[in-house]
């Protein structure tokens, strides 16, 4: 009896002993995830910095965004209006139900254009226009293939206020064609205002880019044309010549106005964008000549500094 005692004995604390060692270890797991658990949860002051860091992000990321749409804006000889990059475009609906759109394509085609700028300063058309704000995307209207996609003649309007009229294959912009953007000036954007009221392309298009045979124009509110606002007291109206992929290349005639309302015309040489020098007394420059004369009866030139003498094109169509 004594003996089966001791053995109960025994057994009850050696019972005891595991009990005691599992709960140390138990409660030593416990301490060690609750100081992880420590390490890994921010105070108060981590969350607030935290938070505030990313404010500042993305006060910055908006700042940046900001900052890169206003880079693209331009200031140069050919005013402010648009921007440099050009944008493939894909087709996001066909409006052939739409009064409106078949109303400017009829007088686009017609080429009353007098009554296509009336139309495209309309509120109503405006908003179809801004419905594609920030996107890649476009609405046309007119002829399509037998898989849906433009071709032959039709309109395409596009964001910022920017229209394409004429004609299409594959989806593309190809064969004769005019490319329109029409300044809207509201306060915001009132900094940029340099008077310029429209600029388009008319001309040969191919691949979707001017190419071939065409003419840049600017139209400009002359009362707020200003010389502060002016390169070198200029601003272009008009570029005639060859494009390619939307940059001048061959022969090209340039008209410019002055501060005074004085129109000049020029003439350069451009391959891919870049003008070709040509001799000008002594030396080699790049220029555009003039035919008339000076004030002591020297020949005009118009120079153009090497760092800037490159992608000569049209803003938003340059490849």
């Amino acid at each position: 009896m004594k003996d089966w005692k001791t053995f109960k004995d025994k057994e009850v604390a050696i019972g005891l002993i595991i009990i005691i060692i599992l709960g140390a270890i138990a409660l030593s797991l416990l301490i060690r995830r609750e100081v992880q658990h420590q390490k890994n949860e921010p105070t108060i002051m981590e969350a607030t910095e935290a938070v505030a860091l990313s404010s500042i992000q993305d006060v910055t990321q908006e700042t940046t965004e900001r900052i890169s749409r206003e880079q693209k804006k331009e200031v140069s000889l050919y005013g402010i209006l648009g921007s440099e990059e050009y944008i493939p475009c894909s087709l996001t609906e066909r409006k052939q139900e739409d009064g409106q759109l078949k109303e400017l394509f009829e007088f686009w085609d017609a080429y009353k254009l007098d009554a296509v700028a009336e139309l495209v300063r309309l509120e109503r058309l405006q908003k179809v226009s801004k419905e594609l704000e920030g996107t890649d995307k476009f609405y046309y209207y007119g002829d399509v293939d037998r898989l849906g996609r433009p071709s032959g003649k039709g309109l395409a309007v596009y964001e910022d206020n920017t229209y394409y009229c004429g004609e299409w294959k594959d989806g593309l912009r190809h064969g004769k064609g005019m490319w329109l953007e029409v300044a809207i000036y509201t306060e915001e954007n009132a900094e940029y205002n340099l008077g310029v009221i429209e600029h388009s392309y008319s001309g040969q298009w191919s691949k979707d880019l001017p190419n071939g045979e065409g003419q840049e124009h600017f139209s400009y509110d002359l009362d707020l044309l200003k010389q502060e606002n002016m390169k070198d007291n200029k601003c272009i109206t008009n570029v005639i010549g060859n494009f390619k992929d939307g940059y001048y290349n061959g022969d090209m005639y340039i008209m410019t106005i002055d501060s005074a309302r004085r129109s000049v015309d020029w003439y350069g040489t451009c391959e891919n964008g870049v003008w070709k020098p040509i001799q000008v007394g002594s030396t080699t420059d790049s220029v555009w000549e003039s035919n008339e004369k000076d004030s002591d009866g020297n020949p005009m030139f118009h120079y153009l500094f090497p760092q800037e003498n490159q992608n000569y094109g049209i803003m938003g169509l340059k490849k």
